[in-house]
């Protein structure tokens, strides 16, 4: 998301992901959310994202209803698609390759980080 001068302002607007390859294709990692106001504990989600060769899972877990969506995954030492991108198991060509740097774009997705949500590129 863009950022504001305060905790609210950033969480205004939606999130973006950028998922950093190994060699072999995988990458993983999480983030942790909760309102950035209230002082803990308080209700909280973790996101988790495992990345392998052609595949990204998204998985939530927690209370903390999460009111921003996933608007881009930028996805770094990837293969071009030859054949289809999908996000939540529908086709989307809402995505740009940069061979040079081996970099995949997705714009325009509008996940919902509440619910699981697998993105695959073959």
């Amino acid at each position: 998301s863009q950022p504001g001068y305060t905790t609210w302002e950033t969480r205004q607007g939606p999130f973006s992901l950028l998922v950093s390859q190994a060699v072999d294709g995988y990458a993983m990692g999480n983030a942790y959310l909760d309102d950035g106001e209230t002082v803990p504990p308080t209700p909280n989600t973790t996101l988790d994202f495992v990345a392998s060769e052609g595949r990204l899972e998204i998985k939530s877990s927690g209370d903390y209803h999460v009111d921003q969506a996933l608007d881009s995954i930028t996805i770094l030492g990837t293969k071009r698609p030859s054949r289809t991108v999908t996000v939540g198991g529908r086709t989307t060509a809402n995505w740009t390759y940069t061979e040079g740097v081996q970099e995949l774009t997705l714009n325009g997705l509008d996940i919902d980080l509440n619910k699981p949500s697998i993105v695959t590129w073959s």
